[in-house]
Parts: C-alpha cells; sequence; structure tokens
C-alpha cells in the first residue's frame, strides 16, 4: 500500500510509479527526470519503452522529459512508438566548469512530447546556471530549469505529474507557478524531503515567484550566445 499526502494543491504518493499511474486519470502535463544508469546499448537500468509509454499516456497536453545524451536516442523512439511526436530544446550549464565541465553534460536535451500542431515554446536553446542545492538529493536539478518547463507546459491551474518527484523540485516549480501537482517516488527518504520542500513552498505566497531564466536565440554567427 502506498502513502498519500495532501499538501495544499499537490498530491504525493510514496510508491512504485508503474503500479500507481494506472490509478490516475489524465493530467495537463508530465515534466520529469527519469532514472537512467550507464548501459547504453539497452534499456537495463534505466526505465522501460512500455514505461514511457505509460507516463506519457497520462499527459493530455506535452510530456517533458530531462534525458542524458546517450539515451536519448532510446527515449526518441519510445515516444515515437507511443504515436508521440517530439522536439528537443537544449539546457546550457552557462557555469559549467573545472571537474564539472569534463565528466558532466553542459548541454542537456529536454524532449517535448505531443500531438498534433508543434508546441510554440519560443526558443530551442535557454541558459540556466548550475545553482548546487543541498537539498539531500544527488542530482536534483536547478529550480529555473523546472519552471522554464512547467510555464511553457501548462498554464496557471493545470495538473503537472512527476513519476519520479526525487526531491520534488518539479512539485516546487509547479506551486510556486500556481499549478496544482501530482507527484509519485519510491524512495523513501527522498519522498519525505520533497514532502518538505513541497509544504514550504505552498506556505509561500504565490504572487512572487522567480523569473524564468533568461532565453536564448541560438546564431549562426556566435554559436548561440548573446
Amino acid at each position: 500500500m502506498s502513502r498519500i499526502e495532501t499538501i495544499g494543491d499537490a498530491t504525493l504518493y510514496l510508491g512504485d510509479c508503474r503500479e500507481i499511474l494506472p490509478t490516475l486519470g489524465k493530467v495537463d502535463a508530465v515534466v520529469t527526470d527519469p532514472p537512467y544508469g550507464t548501459n547504453v546499448t539497452s534499456w537495463d537500468e534505466s526505465i522501460s519503452p512500455e514505461d514511457v509509454a505509460l507516463i506519457d499516456s497520462k499527459a493530455a497536453n506535452y510530456s517533458v522529459w530531462f534525458y542524458s545524451n546517450t539515451r536519448l536516442s532510446h527515449l526518441l523512439l519510445a515516444l515515437k512508438q507511443a504515436g508521440r511526436d517530439t522536439w528537443v530544446a537544449v539546457w546550457e550549464k552557462i557555469n559549467s566548469v573545472g571537474f564539472e565541465r569534463r565528466f558532466a553534460p553542459q548541454w542537456v536535451p529536454i524532449v517535448i512530447a505531443y500531438n498534433g500542431n508543434p508546441p510554440f515554446w519560443g526558443k530551442d536553446l535557454f541558459q540556466c546556471p548550475l545553482v548546487p542545492q543541498d537539498v539531500g538529493h544527488p542530482t536534483p536539478k536547478p529550480l529555473g530549469v523546472t519552471e522554464w518547463c512547467v510555464r511553457r507546459a501548462s498554464g496557471e491551474g493545470e495538473t503537472i505529474l512527476d513519476p519520479y518527484m526525487g526531491s520534488g523540485t518539479t512539485g516546487v516549480a509547479a506551486l510556486k507557478l500556481g499549478r496544482k501537482f501530482i507527484g509519485i517516488e519510491i524512495e523513501p527518504k527522498y519522498f519525505d524531503i520533497a514532502c518538505r520542500r513541497i509544504e514550504e513552498a505552498w506556505k509561500q505566497p504565490r504572487l512572487f515567484a522567480e523569473p524564468a531564466p533568461k532565453v536564448v536565440q541560438p546564431s549562426m554567427f556566435d554559436g548561440g550566445k548573446e
């Protein structure tokens, strides 16, 4: 039996998303950073094509996926098999330096899946600093990046789903921007962290959301930087 916590406009589930998702109805958009391993020749250590199809099927409008460069082709293939068109945006970590730049990607693909007409997100490239966050999770996404996605995938009052909630950054972004949120996390310690972060976000006024990170139009002359 999964644990369920309701915090304002957020409903959080502790459990396996493959078991919980079939019990949920449609949401307006999915924004998620799924787990992935290092085996780039198969779906081992990662979510399966069936999982991708299940998650994507819950999104009435867009599903937005943070994914590794090495496994990008697997995700695109799974979404194509699920009958969705895709568009890829790129997040540039503008402060990646030294060790991090050598061993971690400076450019992170963000895949947007949709039906019918392609989405108008404005730009293919945006910049946001990789701000260190001590939230108790090894790989949290910067809040600014997640807000960029939530703003463009949904409208105020709509519902965002993250089936791999982690420390709850998507939920924090959703509540700050006046959305509803459904999150699922299988690891109890990360679930507890997400509950605390989302509760803190819910207590904050919704009128003072942080501005979206700077969006940059790529240029043929300067390699995409202003």
